[in-house]
């Protein structure tokens, strides 16, 4: 099988393989069958040689029973003679009962072997090797007269008791057959290989006839694949390739048809995918354009609010000095909360106009030689009076250090401004920590605070604009929602991140990181940057 397979493995095609299938098939029954016949030749000559073996042995037995009786080498000449003018027979001899040999002839003479069992009644084959057989059959008196000649029967002795005499020997070459094995085998040989090949090419040709067909099928087949065409098959064979074209005439058919649609979808797709991206552009162009009147307008309003505004908190505070000055304080407390509900608004207003100038692309970024402690304790002490509202209490932990960096220092304070507002918004009778940490390439500022801390959920959507923590209509903490945001804008604005970590109901901590300028050690101040 191992041979067989290297073959089909070195053989391409299906009419290759198949053809070189049915030849091994062929040649190795035609071998088999040459086998087989060369061994029953050689098995029935080799029968008929023993057979005749065995009638020459008895032959010699029944012609010397006169030169045992009278112990006459002379008398057993002429059986002798005459057995081995056989053909074949290479020794012949006649032996008394002790093995002793009365008269022998032929080639390799010698006494018979005592391992060789002699037979006592009829002719036997007693042993054979590879050149020769043996054969031997016992002399016994009382032979019938048809078994002697007519001189011999003169001297038969009249006796009806049978009386073992002697032994007669015959061996008988094997080259004849040897020879004749040979002959059978190579004539067998020649002959199966001649049928065997007349068998192959008939085969052969009827192979050739019986795939034509899938051969033509191959060949259509491979035209539609190179040309990208459709090419139909027209074959004409037995019913099972018929059946094999239809089937394959349908399945082109098939897709063609499917090609036809695909095309057809392709083109009403491509014509809706350009009006979907007309539409598009055009919604993108319309939402710009909105989103930029809409910071316009923003910006405008908050401009247009922010003026009186500013005006009303001032003349406010004239009036409420001067209630204080006339002695008039319960006035004076009243007009104390019309200022701190119009410095909300106004910061409110702030907060807005900061993020229409960052989404309308109008923020610069002022950088500038600025001392971290003296800029953060400055921002401390503007929250101080929304700490003791809620009676907060904040713990300042800053390096004290001469040394300063190169920053935008308004949005520096803003951005920790509304850390603190946020954190003293919602902590009540706690403690807030306002950290800093400087190194050659970053600024660290954290606030942690004591509050109502934040859940999952909240911390995702904390920086978002317009966002709250509690959006209820009913909610305790009031506030547009843009704190964070612009905190987290500003942020990025000085290419930095701000991030938070929180639990509910046990605080929360947002931290700042900014990096700082490789040249902060300068002192000098940079130009605006236009965000």
């Amino acid at each position: 099988m191992g041979i067989i397979d290297s073959i089909l493995q070195q053989t391409s095609g299906f009419r290759s393989r198949l053809l070189t299938i049915v030849t091994l098939g062929i040649l190795g029954l035609a071998l088999i069958a040459s086998l087989t016949t060369a061994w029953v030749t050689s098995r029935s000559a080799a029968e008929q040689m023993i057979a005749q073996g065995l009638q020459v042995v008895e032959t010699l037995a029944n012609q010397s029973v006169l030169a045992l009786l009278y112990e006459s080498p002379e008398n057993a000449a002429r059986p002798l003679d005459a057995i081995m003018s056989f053909p074949d027979i290479i020794q012949a001899g006649i032996y008394r009962t002790d093995r002793e040999p009365l008269s022998r002839k032929g080639r390799g003479l010698g006494a018979l072997s005592p391992d060789i069992n002699l037979p006592t009644e009829t002719a036997t084959l007693t042993s054979e090797d590879r050149t020769a057989w043996h054969f031997a059959a016992p002399v016994l008196t009382g032979r019938s007269a048809d078994q002697e000649t007519d001189e011999d029967h003169q001297f038969q002795l009249d006796t009806t008791n049978t009386e073992l005499l002697g032994y007669a020997h015959v061996i008988m070459d094997k080259s004849t057959l040897r020879t004749m094995q040979i002959n059978v085998f190579l004539n067998n040989i020649v002959i199966a290989l001649s049928f065997a090949l007349l068998l192959i090419i008939f085969v052969n040709f009827g192979i050739d006839r019986l795939t034509r067909p899938l051969f033509q099928l191959i060949r259509v087949m491979e035209e539609n694949e190179k040309d990208g065409t459709r090419v139909y098959a027209d074959l004409k064979g037995p019913k099972e390739f018929s059946h094999l074209t239809k089937v394959f005439n349908n399945m082109l058919s098939s897709i063609e048809e499917r090609d036809r649609r695909l095309r057809e979808h392709g083109e009403k797709l491509e014509s809706e995918v350009a009006i979907r991206t007309r539409e598009l552009v055009e919604a993108r162009d319309v939402a710009l354009t909105a989103s930029r009147h809409k910071s316009e307008f923003l910006a405008n309003i908050s401009h247009e609010l922010r003026t009186p505004l500013q005006a009303i908190i001032g003349y406010t505070d004239l009036v409420r000095e001067d209630l204080e000055m006339e002695g008039l304080e319960e006035n004076a407390t009243e007009l104390e909360r019309v200022i701190n509900n119009a410095q909300r608004l106004l910061a409110m207003i702030n907060n807005i106009l900061d993020m229409a100038k960052i989404e309308s692309g109008h923020m610069d970024i002022n950088l500038q030689p600025v001392y971290l402690t003296e800029a953060l304790q400055e921002t401390a002490d503007t929250i101080k009076p929304i700490l003791k509202y809620n009676n907060n209490r904040i713990i300042f932990d800053v390096p004290e250090t001469d040394n300063e960096i190169v920053i935008d220092r308004e949005k520096l304070m803003q951005i920790v401004l509304n850390l603190l507002s946020n954190a003293t918004k919602f902590t009540q009778k706690g403690t807030i920590w306002l950290t800093a940490k400087q190194s050659p390439q970053d600024l660290e500022i954290s606030v942690k605070d004591t509050g109502i801390g934040l859940t999952v959920e909240q911390q995702r959507v904390v920086f978002e604009e317009f966002r709250q923590v509690d959006g209820s209509t009913t909610r305790s903490f009031e506030g547009t929602g843009l704190g964070l945001a612009i905190t987290r804008r500003f942020t990025e604005l000085l290419g930095g991140s701000i991030s938070v970590d929180s639990k509910l109901g046990q605080g929360a901590c947002f931290t700042v990181r900014i990096p700082l300028p490789v040249d902060m050690a300068n002192n000098r101040a940079q130009p605006a940057l236009s965000a």
